[in-house]
């Protein structure tokens, strides 16, 4: 049975979360999340669904230390009154899967555990499997150095185009690379990679969406406010040609109801606030495609022992 845990300040919200999963997972419930991660350090957790705003520490601050804990657990935020900030805070720190209001819906939020809980099982599957292929064929992760990746940008105004290929394809220091790298992967060794985009750009998410047919890409970058349609459906849209290129949405007038539909529906890696600084463009776009790159590896490998 899957082992979940609980946190949130609010005895009523446990005691209702409680009665509602006890019959289908095995619940540990908390109001302090200190004491939560104590327990996170003696037992083990599949999955987390955690309160944003509690007095002693807010749930982005408590999945960012529960993370280091438990990286193989998938985490669900919960809450009524976080606010964009926040939710900003929980979509680049800590890759929440879904954001759960409050109150919940009884049917969405047993959908939500069950897609959760499988994505995480497939997850770990294609891993240990590939991390078998790997030992059997003595095979060793490396990385080309000559390496472009691919990154697609869609905005209406030309010049935000031309700023974003810009401060990617502009040769500098590497030192918030490698902190992107290792915050990415802690897995990883620390290896002195150097990163090279190529940044394809367009206006129009129609043409975006076609040339997503003809080529691949590692990141998908869009803007919320754009023509033809809006950057949520043309996100979703995308991810159904090429649901292994990792997506964030860039928005100067998003709302919180667009961010929570950004992670739940779009299943968005980051967010880019407009205007961005160009260390947090950077390290966005480069840990979205060391996460997916190592996701894309390990069920190709996985593919291999199969086969």
């Amino acid at each position: 049975m899957h082992q979940i845990l609980l946190i949130d300040d609010d005895q009523n919200i446990l005691n209702a979360l409680r009665r509602e999963l006890q019959s289908d997972y095995a619940i540990e419930a908390f109001s302090d999340p200190h004491a939560a991660l104590q327990r996170c350090r003696e037992s083990r957790f599949d999955l987390a669904i955690v309160d944003y705003k509690m007095p002693e520490m807010n749930g982005v601050e408590f999945l960012g230390q529960f993370g280091k804990l438990q990286p193989d657990a998938i985490s669900l935020m919960l809450s009524g009154e976080a606010d964009f900030g926040a939710m900003i805070g929980t979509v680049n720190e800590t890759h929440i899967y879904r954001f759960i209001g409050k109150p919940w819906d009884k049917v969405e939020l047993a959908a939500a555990l069950a897609e959760a809980l499988a994505h995480r099982e497939q997850v770990l599957e294609n891993r240990r499997q590939a991390e078998a292929y790997r030992q059997q064929q003595h095979w060793k992760r490396a990385h080309d150095p000559s390496k472009l990746y691919q990154v697609l940008v869609v905005d209406d105004e030309p010049n935000i185009l031309s700023a974003i290929a810009r401060d990617l394809t502009l040769r500098g220091g590497y030192a918030s690379l490698q902190m992107a790298l290792h915050q990415a992967d802690t897995n990883l060794p620390a290896l002195h990679r150097d990163f090279h985009f190529n940044v394809v750009t367009t206006t129009s998410p129609l043409q975006a969406l076609e040339r997503a047919r003809q080529a691949t890409y590692d990141v998908v970058i869009s803007d919320y406010l754009i023509p033809e349609m809006d950057g949520l459906s043309f996100l979703e849209a995308f991810r159904k040609i090429q649901p292994d290129a990792a997506r964030i949405l860039l928005s100067g007038r998003a709302d919180k109801d667009v961010l929570v539909k950004a992670i739940n529906s779009s299943e968005i890696y980051g967010y880019i606030s407009k205007p961005w600084h160009e260390y947090t463009l950077r390290s966005t776009v480069t840990q979205a495609i060391v996460h997916h790159e190592l996701l894309r590896e390990n069920r190709r490998l996985a593919k291999y022992a199969d086969g």
